[in-house]
């Protein structure tokens, strides 16, 4: 019999083992605020998760589970999650982590519990097959992936560069090497991207390739969400309490974010395709703020308790967003989609598609190789730069700062600072020549950060060709991309990224 707490950092873990029993949540007064509408809260038959909780909240609840007859128990967040997710309890005995328990797959063969004694939130089953995929330039639709193999782990970041290039060629796709790494690098600093282009250049194909090739080629990591023209509010994407049928009308988008919450150790690829047909701002808003605030938090509903949606699911009043969901937008570049805000523009990469080689074609080859990349490997490829590499950056876009400012046009201390985690994140990814690989990665971010909230008139010519004079041949993307800008605004008297 066991009955156990841990603290971590305004989070508290209730557990138990051995079939004991689960304290009542009614147990906490309702000023603390543990499981009430305006926490983010999780629950299941072993196990209570209670985040975003203030140090008094933490100091009370803590004296109700010692009189309860609660331990404290010093276990790191990562056992934790996996316990509430699997139920394991030597996780709770050995208190290893989730990277050493596979290290350790005799010790550590799963038992799981039976799945209907979760609670909240229960991971629904696989959707099925997914849509298919048109090959850009192709003669139709390239079919699901083929059975997966047994993944493996990569043992390296180069390992999973070559993968990814390897796995996009086998599936008859021809995108430029450094097209395919630069995405993967923008998921690995920030999980939120934008690809822009004209209609048919393989933007979700790409979405879909990397999550596959990233995966093990499993398909319920994966979800393409159409956005329509009629997204007013984010009602379409996180859903709505119904007050008549006294139930929560969830939708795939909240219920593909709740099985990446249930799963924090692996990530989950979300694409949000042809994302301008409607404001951005007004059906994600939530989400994006949530990207920004330290909690991470979004509010679903105000029913303390939970509601229970169509389905049976307990939804609980506030989620955080997780960080293992990557999202990537997809927007077109036409007369029938909206722009996107500069509040938006600030806050991700925009990675444009215009290359097209028609005569370039790959056959679908067969591909045996299959991996499988977790959380924590991900974390351990990320990387800063030095403080000397990191100061030469920096003045280099306090120089670009100076030209835009002038237009009405600044670099935020965000994007500073996500330049930098990016070209640290970079290192021996374009090139193993330390010179040429910051060249390159840094002419990516000016091009992706800088360059997409230029937009204007003829009053901002002075602007464009200080840039181009002082980008020059040393960033030949951002320079050959101003160059457009400029040739855009002889041709209309208006030109925009």
């Amino acid at each position: 019999m066991g009955r156990y707490y841990t603290r971590k950092k305004g989070s508290l873990y209730i557990y138990v083992t051995d079939g004991d029993e689960m304290i009542d949540p009614e147990a906490f007064p309702e000023e603390l605020n543990l499981f009430g509408a305006e926490s983010a809260w999780r629950l299941n038959n072993w196990m209570a998760i209670s985040m975003g909780l203030p140090e008094e909240a933490l100091d009370e609840a803590e004296r109700i589970l010692k009189m309860s007859g609660f331990r404290e128990k010093d276990l790191d967040e990562e056992v934790l999650e996996e316990y509430f997710r699997s139920g394991d309890e030597r996780l709770v005995e050995e208190g290893l982590t989730a990277r050493l328990r596979e290290r350790l797959p005799r010790l550590f063969k799963r038992e799981e519990k039976p799945p209907e004694k979760v609670i909240m939130p229960e991971t629904k089953p696989s959707r099925g097959p997914l849509e298919p995929l048109v090959i850009p330039g192709g003669t139709g639709e390239v079919p699901p992936p083929p059975r997966p193999l047994k993944a493996q782990r990569p043992l390296d970041e180069g390992e999973v560069i070559e993968h990814l290039l390897a796995y996009v060629r086998s599936r008859g796709f021809t995108y430029p090497d450094w097209l395919v790494k630069d995405y993967y690098l923008c998921l690995k600093t920030k999980p939120f991207v934008v690809l822009t282009g004209f209609s048919g250049l393989g933007k979700t194909a790409l979405t879909r390739l990397v999550a596959e090739a990233l995966t093990g080629g499993r398909e319920d990591r994966y979800l393409r969400v159409p956005v329509q023209p009629d997204w007013l509010d984010d009602r379409r994407v996180l859903g709505f309490y119904n007050p008549i049928t006294e139930r929560y009308v969830s939708t795939p988008f909240l219920d593909f974010l709740l099985e990446a919450s249930e799963n924090p150790g692996e990530p989950f690829f979300l694409c949000l395709d042809e994302m301008n047909l409607s404001r951005v701002e007004h059906y994600l808003s939530q989400i994006l703020s949530a990207m920004e605030s330290l909690d991470r938090e979004i509010h679903l509903h105000s029913i303390k308790g939970g509601v229970r949606s169509e389905d049976g699911r307990l939804i609980p009043p506030r989620v955080r967003l997780p960080e293992n969901l990557f999202i990537t937008g997809t927007i077109n570049v036409d007369e029938a989609s909206y722009p996107l805000s500069p509040k938006l523009l600030d806050r991700t990469n925009i990675i444009e598609f215009s290359e097209v080689d028609l005569e370039e074609r790959y056959e679908e080859q067969r591909y045996e190789r299959r991996i499988t990349l977790d959380m924590e490997t991900l974390r351990g490829f990320r990387r800063r730069l030095s403080p000397e590499i990191e100061e030469k950056v920096v003045e280099v876009l306090a120089e670009i700062n100076e030209i835009t400012m002038k237009g009405g046009f600044p670099v935020s201390y965000r994007v500073r600072e996500e330049v930098l985690a990016y070209i640290g994140n970079s290192q021996g990814v374009f090139s193993r020549n330390l010179r040429e690989n910051l060249r390159m990665a840094l002419d990516l971010q000016i091009k992706q950060r800088i360059l997409t909230k230029i937009r204007g008139t003829e009053a901002i010519r002075p602007l464009l060709e200080r840039l181009r004079r002082f980008l020059g041949e040393k960033l030949p993307l951002s320079a050959e991309k101003v160059e457009r800008m400029m040739e855009r605004l002889d041709e209309d008297g208006f030109t925009s990224f």
